[in-house]
């Protein structure tokens, strides 16, 4: 991993904890981990609204969206996802190995 990478690494929910972690919490936090990663790639494509706001306001809508993007990403993440989750239970595994090291 690069330097630039490295800069970029995530934290984990369970910093230092990584060797006490049971499979289902190694388990739960990848998904809930691709279920972000996935909400945040389809904010974008989502965009502004333009015109009447759908939900009464600008800031009631920008809520409603958030949420809903939220569930999106769930929703993506339970039907089989896009394979993060996979990769970063296999990378909390392997730091579970080497006893949490990196």
């Amino acid at each position: 991993m690069g330097m630039a990478a490295a800069a970029y690494a995530p934290t984990l929910p369970y910093t230092g904890q990584v060797g006490s972690m049971n499979e289902t919490q190694i388990d739960k936090t990848s998904k809930d981990f691709e279920s972000m990663f996935i909400s945040q790639m389809l904010e974008p494509m989502f965009g502004d609204s333009e015109g009447e706001d759908a939900f009464g306001s600008t800031e009631s809508n920008d809520v409603y969206k958030g949420l809903l993007m939220d569930q999106y990403g769930k929703l993506i993440s339970q039907s089989g996802g896009i394979g993060v989750a996979d990769y970063v239970k296999k990378e909390l595994l392997k730091l579970q190995e080497h006893g949490g090291a990196s």
